[in-house]
């Protein structure tokens, strides 16, 4: 039981020394929260997230991406933030190249300075591009203080 219980752990994410997550092997089988394209150059977040995306929550996250103003994710909730190009195929938009794949991670202890959430994403082939949590992702996502950080919420 033991062995299965840390194969499983290091198949849901891979962690290295200082708890930075690499993969998430299982966020496609967590709950769908949204999907959005944005596709308007003249969109605000049009650079870096023009294109379309998917946000996925683990089980702990899901009930409170159903909450709005003054929510609190409960520790160990995860996010999974998905974004692809946009790309153009009769009449429709669907999805081209992976462009990002982002996730937090609830752990109020090890990222008290970056509102308990942990944030990492990687680029289409996989590598890390937050160099620093605070200034490439926290100081964004404290506009939504009340949301308890997370811009998503939950789409029926």
């Amino acid at each position: 039981m033991g062995r299965k219980f840390l194969l499983l752990s290091a198949v849901l994410f891979s962690i290295v020394s200082g708890g930075q997550i690499f993969k998430s092997g299982d966020y496609k089988g967590w709950h769908h929260v949204k999907s959005m394209v944005i596709h308007d150059p003249k969109h605000p977040l049009y650079n870096p997230f023009g294109g379309i995306h998917h946000v996925y929550a683990n089980m702990k996250a899901v009930s409170t991406t159903k909450k709005g103003e003054g929510r609190r994710f409960p520790e160990g909730a995860v996010l999974a933030f998905l974004l692809y190009e946009a790309e153009e195929a009769g009449g429709a938009f669907v999805e081209g190249k992976k462009k990002i794949e982002a996730f937090m991670v609830k752990d109020s202890r090890r990222y008290a300075d970056t509102g308990g959430w942990g944030f990492f994403a990687y680029d289409g082939r996989g590598k890390s591009i937050v160099k620093d949590m605070k200034r490439d992702c926290f100081n964004c996502h404290a506009q939504v203080k009340k949301l308890d950080y997370v811009f998503s919420l939950y789409k029926e």
